[in-house]
């Protein structure tokens, strides 16, 4: 993996390219990363490659949303629990719609 600022990315994209075709690589801008790039190949589908990464967003997701349930206490609520949080909601959310 190779961090690569924003700046230079822009002022050098061809020795960024070069990199790519060795390794990942992270733009960061003031140095904070805000993009990951991949080498794909002629021979790859464009589309299984965006899929995958769609998977990994759904994934980070999934673990952000898990994460705060936990630094909430909220990891250990029960399917009852759940179902009931649920339908207290849909209840409320009918009763604000038919006011």
């Amino acid at each position: 993996m190779k961090i690569v600022s924003d700046r230079e990315f822009r002022n050098e994209p061809g020795r960024v390219r070069k990199t790519l075709a060795q390794q990942d690589v992270v733009i960061t801008s003031r140095g904070k990363p805000y993009a990951v790039m991949l080498p794909v190949s002629e021979s790859q589908n464009i589309e299984e490659v965006l899929l995958l990464a769609s998977r990994i967003r759904a994934q980070m997701a999934l673990s952000s949303v898990r994460a705060k349930a936990a630094q909430h206490g909220l990891d250990d609520l029960t399917a009852a629990e759940i179902n009931a949080e649920i339908q207290a909601v849909r209840e409320q959310r009918r009763t604000v719609s038919t006011e």
